[in-house]
């Protein structure tokens, strides 16, 4: 490895959270340090001074509690300025083997095309290839084709949302290695590879969005934010029950839809409180489901593996039976898993799984470039690097 220790920062709506890799004596260890949130509204700074001074805070808890100098980070984006698109692009080849070269032209040319003045790419990800009028297929090298097209999946960003994020690091002395979209990374810790080739759809239910990826045949095909998450449902909790919003995440997390959860011969021996909160919490993931199924309407049936939920709205008791009954399809909550050099790091609670997902995207990104070694994919995230630099 590279760096002896890797940062990654999420900056979410309820807390910011930093994830820390160290290596000592070639073994990696896993720290993760939070502090409650400010200056964030749905996933995106909204106070400039109040998240920073709350990035000076977790920064200086973490440098503390770690024993270590915090100088470069990986940052997570989310909000409903992250968008995502299908990109369909083709190259002529006159009766020529397909080659590595063909396919890093391809996806150059993909990036030139999606490059606007307001839009910044984060992710670009072939799906799939097609030889003339052949059947797609995920490896065309060595095949010969007069035309080579392929589907690239991109997810892109507000450019100047983007600087503020650094603006914000830069205040605190961090400098921005690199960003990544928050629901991208929850996915790759998230979800197995076999979930991804039948299909799935995963929803990261956090402070103040909800974020998600669809996955088909192995590839991210579509990108999701909604705004409906953890701290709107608190607040339904505190205004309905006339409770303050501390009260308010106690009973959200005791009682959750839990008496939904159980047997009805049954829910006469829960505590009255129970029936209160599913009334009022069962309405707003109702209306969660609602805004999902709206999503994921045109991969109806497609979607072999279900519905995987994580995040720290995830652990509401009976959510996925709840949602499963609403889509008819299988539900489940998934905590992340990161591993290392080929080293497990345990299993972890569901609501830390964006910052162990930016950690194991960097973590990819790293191997990546050391094996294609100057070859396309190293190109455009060095590019999106100097990028960053020039900004801060």
């Amino acid at each position: 490895m590279q760096s002896k220790q890797l940062f990654a920062l999420d900056l979410g709506t309820t807390k910011f959270c930093l994830a820390a890799l160290i290596w000592g004596s070639g073994v990696p260890k896993l720290e993760l340090v939070e502090v409650p949130a400010d200056g964030m509204h749905r996933g995106m700074v909204s106070d400039f001074s109040k998240a920073e001074r709350c990035i000076k805070d977790l920064i200086e808890k973490a440098e503390k509690q770690l024993n270590v100098l915090i100088d470069k980070v990986i940052v997570g984006v989310a909000g409903s300025h992250l968008r995502s698109t299908i990109v369909e692009h083709a190259l002529t080849i006159p009766h020529q083997p397909v080659q590595t070269r063909h396919l890093k032209r391809l996806l150059e040319e993909v990036e030139s095309k999606s490059e606007t003045p307001f839009r910044e790419l984060l992710h670009c990800v072939p799906i799939a290839y097609r030889i003339d009028s052949r059947e797609e297929t995920s490896n065309p090298v060595g095949f010969t084709a007069s035309s080579l097209s392929g589907r690239t999946f991109v997810i892109d960003a507000d450019k100047d949302y983007l600087r503020d994020i650094i603006r914000v690091c830069n205040a605190n002395g961090l400098e921005v290695m690199r960003l990544f979209s928050e629901p991208f990374a929850s996915a790759s810790v998230c979800v197995a590879d076999e979930a991804k080739q039948l299909g799935m759809a995963i929803a990261d239910i956090g402070g103040g969005t909800t974020d998600g990826v669809i996955f088909q045949n192995g590839k991210p095909v579509k990108a999701f934010t909604i705004n409906i998450a953890g701290s709107m449902m608190t607040r339904d909790i505190a205004v309905g029950l006339n409770v303050s919003l501390q009260e308010a995440e106690q009973l959200k997390h005791t009682y959750g839809l839990k008496y939904y959860d159980t047997p009805k011969e049954l829910r006469h021996q829960l505590d009255p409180m129970a029936k209160k909160v599913f009334i009022v919490l069962g309405s707003r993931i109702h209306e969660l489901g609602a805004h999902l199924a709206n999503d994921l309407l045109e991969f109806r049936g497609q979607l072999g593996a279900g519905i995987l939920l994580t995040g720290g709205g995830s652990q509401v008791i009976g959510i996925d039976r709840f949602l499963a009954d609403r889509f008819k399809v299988q539900v489940k909550v998934a905590p992340p898993q990161l591993s290392v050099d080929q080293m497990g790091l345990g299993v972890h609670t569901t609501r830390h799984a964006t910052a162990l997902g930016l950690l194991n995207l960097e973590l990819g990104r790293r191997v990546s470039a050391q094996q294609m070694n100057g070859s396309w994919s190293r190109r455009y995230l060095d590019q999106f690097v100097n990028w960053i630099r020039e900004l801060s």
